[in-house]
């Protein structure tokens, strides 16, 4: 694995050379060019961490490659600036160990850009925005509200940012919520239609995508959101990652003012993503 301190070394690098390019003479300048895609032949990889199982926005199909939302976005990023995307997955709880470790160079798992992880990374532009919902069987017209929760089992993915907000919101109103976490999202949706959780608490437009999809028993309690998030792909803070990052944002900035990003969140998700919160 490339680190990003290197990624961040060869980006400047790059950056020295045109300018050393710009200011020989014109056939100095073509020759240089030239060399210079001649080594851009070979990529960089950036090595991105993800659980893998959190469709529209990540899954792996029946040969093994990443699909969704999330990888082709990254996808495309990687194609402007140069890079390969290499996948490396592992359950969510140990995601963000791993790139502490520096085993990986970012996440992709629909990152929500909480001040307690703000605190800590440095975050690319926003790729997408959505909020919190709870899943519930379409039977049920019992919970209407976080409040309709208490004494209820309700499911979360075990460390993700909507597991926390439900600790939270439990401690701060007596604890009633019977939270019951799960290492993988893929059965959690069942779990509710077969009537063994009350509930599940995920993004509102993984929550759609998915009942849609998989044509389960299922609905969204209501149009409105727990809590709103904004998400985009963490960078371990240093010195040396800030001029990656910087040209990253801004590939994803191109994407959604080119409309690529809408036709992504067309192709993949029940909602658009895409839509900055008000």
């Amino acid at each position: 694995m490339q680190s990003l301190k290197k990624l961040s070394f060869l980006f400047l690098l790059s950056t020295f050379i045109l300018l050393l390019a710009a200011c020989s003479d014109e056939d100095g300048a073509d020759s240089t060019a030239k060399e210079t895609n001649t080594d851009s032949g070979k990529k960089d990889v950036l090595v991105v961490g993800s659980s893998g199982i959190y469709p529209p926005f990540i899954s792996v199909d029946e040969d093994g490659k990443a699909q969704g939302y999330d990888v082709e976005v990254l996808e495309k990023v990687g194609e402007a600036l140069g890079y390969e995307i290499k996948w490396e997955f592992a359950e969510f709880s140990g995601i963000f160990g791993m790139l502490d470790a520096g085993k990986i160079d970012t996440v992709s798992n629909l990152i929500a850009m909480t001040e307690e992880r703000r605190a800590k990374y440095d975050f690319s532009t926003p790729y997408a925005y959505s909020g919190a919902t709870l899943v519930v069987h379409e039977d049920n017209n019992n919970i209407n509200s976080i409040e309709d929760l208490k004494g209820k089992k309700v499911g979360v993915l075990l460390g993700n940012n909507l597991h926390q907000f439900l600790e939270k919101w439990n401690e701060e109103n007596g604890g009633e919520i019977i939270i019951t976490p799960y290492q993988d999202v893929s059965g959690t949706y069942n779990e509710v239609a077969l009537g063994r959780l009350d509930a599940f608490i995920d993004v509102k437009i993984t929550a759609a995508s998915r009942i849609r999809d998989e044509g389960l028993p299922l609905k969204i309690y209501g149009e409105e959101y727990l809590v709103n998030f904004d998400y985009g792909f963490p960078f371990v803070r240093s010195e040396e990652n800030k001029v990656f990052l910087e040209a990253f944002s801004a590939e994803i900035q191109k994407l959604q003012e080119n409309g690529t990003l809408k036709e992504l969140s067309d192709k993949w998700s029940a909602i658009d993503v895409t839509i900055p919160h008000k």
